[in-house]
């Protein structure tokens, strides 16, 4: 258990991820410049530091730490966690942490929120959170972090900026909007999802599962338990646009050495800067 419970740390395309995840154990990735945690598989070590979490799907090497976390915050009287989750998952998880609540005669409050694909979720002033249907086994979604800016319009670049401020005091606009896909997470999907979606192969960070690295378990078998084949992610890694591709979830099959050896080996040398393996 000791390998599974030490966090790993990844700083990548200006961001830093720490978690855990294990193909079938626990999911947790925290983002501490965004403020965000993306599953909770259980409750590692720095996760009651993170007020909004962002969820995939129901599984609960994805999910079942959630109640053990809320009672940790009602227990250290601290705001109860925002929530975001798929529609689907909302009334059973309500059932869920009323039963505990039941269980523990302490009431498990969460601010819970399901979103169906396609919804954007505020999360501060300058970031939202786009939800993407994936592919798996039960009903599960992706989250895309954006930055939303004000960009100087062309023209006025190099302008004097009394000129500017007096241009804007005037009314006139010399900003255009402007979003920055800065991270996907995928949680667990078979590879349509890349296939699907050009924004997520554009984000600066896409963190893509690779449930299987070799052929233990083939691309067919991998597809049935709705998963991603290293072969999948190989024949298409040239369309990734972005800065980093962190692959996680690997299954305990795969030991950390093997899956960064395949990196080396299967992945093309131009390619090979910008792919990483998360999870220790």
């Amino acid at each position: 258990m000791s390998e599974v419970a030490a966090l790993d740390e990844l700083r990548v395309g200006g961001l830093t991820l720490a978690g855990i995840t294990r193909g079938g154990v626990e999911t947790c990735v925290m983002v501490k410049e965004l403020g965000l945690m993306f599953d909770v598989g259980m409750c590692p070590p720095g996760a009651l530091k993170y007020p909004t979490i962002l969820v995939s799907h129901g599984h609960a090497d994805h999910l079942g730490g959630l109640p053990y976390l809320v009672s940790q915050h009602g227990l250290l009287s601290s705001p109860p966690p925002i929530v975001h989750l798929p529609i689907e998952v909302l009334a059973p998880m309500q059932q869920i942490l009323a039963l505990w609540s039941q269980i523990e005669d302490f009431p498990l409050r969460a601010e819970l929120h399901g979103h169906s694909p396609g919804a954007c979720v505020p999360i501060s002033r300058s970031l939202n959170a786009l939800a993407l249907r994936t592919s798996h086994r039960v009903p599960s979604l992706a989250w895309v972090i954006e930055r939303e800016s004000q960009r100087l319009r062309p023209e006025f670049v190099g302008r004097d900026p009394r000129e500017l401020a007096a241009l804007r005091a005037a009314g006139e606009a010399i900003t255009d909007a402007h979003s920055e896909p800065l991270l996907c997470v995928t949680g667990d999907t078979r590879i349509e999802f890349f296939d699907q979606h050009e924004l997520a192969r554009s984000c600066r960070v896409l963190v893509h599962e690779v449930t299987s690295w070799d052929d233990r378990r083939d691309v067919e078998v991998t597809r049935r338990w709705g998963h991603t084949h290293l072969d999948e992610v190989v024949a298409r890694a040239e369309q990734f646009t972005g800065e980093a591709l962190v692959l996680v979830h690997r299954s305990m099959r795969h030991s950390r050495a093997d899956v960064e050896a395949l990196v080396q080996r299967r992945f093309p040398a131009a390619l090979r800067d910008r792919i990483h393996v998360f999870g220790r």
